[in-house]
């Protein structure tokens, strides 16, 4: 943060720690990136230790972007909001997913038992229990903490997007940046503003259900934490779902590589409008549950196996149907009056794509031509134009002129 302050002292700076970045010149999974924008009022927020209290919290920021967007409006302005939310994380004491070892004591220990298992009741009553320990001590998920902020914002028509932070090989804090100063756990958001400019968002998942693949669950804990479905645990219950009962080392080389227990095969949910969100699946090989990484809220609608609210499939993501994908949302959003453009992209498909992932940013290029643009490898997008709103899709953000309403 200090190198960039030096060069650029006055710039207001939001952001967060990704898994990657891309523009049409280079692209990389080290590094940094920056996009600086000239003629855009700009302003940013950090709002500390966003997990705790967050429903006050969430009141707070809902309140700024709304009295924002109203003296912009009556500027002829118009106002999108760029959110980072704290990223996943679990405590550093627990078993290490990469190399196995056991480092201290897990969290969801407690779980792993057969009195939770024998009697499913107990996941209502220690549910919202756990969930708050899960906030207080910023153990797990962020998503069940930021999603009443984007239900909020999504009701009152305003206009956001955004990703988390990601730091998957220690599954601990990822940063969010705010004027060069890192945090974790925080909320860091910038609200831009401009009269020539209407920021467009669309998301994409790039993934096809599975029908004969459905999913229901027979409980779950709130955080995102799903101890059973179908009536199996865990590492049983993702097995045959995925039709590997018979070679159940699958998880265990998975795991080795990536903390999903099978990244070409997301959780695939769909919703009254056939919107069709893509949500992680992980197992923790050392214990006996299946990790959900979809908000509570989504976990609850599936739970009630309500088939009008929400269906739930197994997935398949392949680099023909991201790339794709892709192709269709950039010829729909973007268009010759396109002056730049913000991509928020699942850091899963570096894994599902593999050796083709270069090739599938070309697609940025191939569509945008010389319009600058960032993309963003990240942990979870946000997107304003599509409900639910946290899931693992590309969201594709980009800023086009427009005639001002006098």
């Amino acid at each position: 943060m200090a190198v960039i302050k030096e060069r650029y002292p006055n710039v207001p700076l939001t952001g967060c720690s990704g898994l990657g970045m891309a523009n049409k010149n280079d692209y990389g999974l080290k590094g940094a990136g920056m996009m600086l924008l000239a003629g855009i009022t700009a302003k940013n927020t950090i709002i500390k230790r966003f997990r705790v209290g967050n429903w006050l919290k969430t009141k707070k920021v809902v309140r700024n972007c709304t009295k924002t967007v109203q003296s912009e409006s009556k500027r002829n302005s118009n106002t999108t909001h760029i959110f980072f939310p704290p990223g996943v994380g679990f405590p550093k004491f627990m078993a290490n997913l990469l190399n196995h070892r056991i480092e201290g004591i897990n969290p969801f220990m407690p779980f792993n038992n057969r009195i939770w298992r024998k009697f499913s009741i107990l996941s209502k009553i220690v549910g919202k229990p756990t969930e708050l320990l899960m906030n207080i001590a910023g153990i797990g998920f962020s998503y069940s903490s930021s999603w009443p902020l984007f239900t909020q914002l999504y009701r009152r028509g305003i206009h956001f997007t955004g990703s988390f932070g990601a730091d998957p090989l220690t599954m601990f804090k990822a940063y969010q940046f705010y004027n060069y100063k890192a945090f974790k756990d925080s909320l860091a958001y910038m609200s831009i503003s401009s009269p020539n400019l209407q920021f467009e968002s669309r998301a994409d998942s790039g993934g096809e259900i599975l029908p004969d693949k459905n999913l229901s669950l027979d409980s779950f804990i709130n955080g995102g934490f799903i101890p059973r479905i179908h009536g199996k645990w865990g590492a049983d219950a993702l097995l045959e779902l995925y039709g590997m009962e018979n070679c159940p080392d699958i998880l265990e080389r998975c795991t080795q590589r990536a903390f999903y227990a099978h990244p070409y095969r997301p959780l695939c949910v769909i919703d009254g409008q056939q919107n069709l969100n893509l949500y992680g699946l992980i197992v923790n090989p050392n214990l006996k549950h299946a990790l959900v990484t979809a908000p509570p809220q989504i976990a609850k609608k599936l739970h009630s196996n309500d088939p009008n609210r929400y269906k739930a499939f197994i997935g398949d993501q392949s680099s023909t149907t991201i790339e794709c994908s892709l192709k269709k949302t950039l010829r729909t959003l973007v268009t010759k009056d396109t002056t730049f453009g913000l991509f928020f992209d699942c850091a899963n498909r570096t894994m599902v794509l593999g050796d083709k992932f270069g090739k599938y940013l070309e697609n940025f290029k191939d569509h945008l031509g010389k319009t600058p643009y960032l993309v963003i490898l990240s942990g979870g997008e946000v997107n304003s134009q599509d409900y639910p709103i946290v899931n693992f899709t590309t969201v594709s953000h980009v800023a086009n002129k427009t005639t001002p309403v006098h």
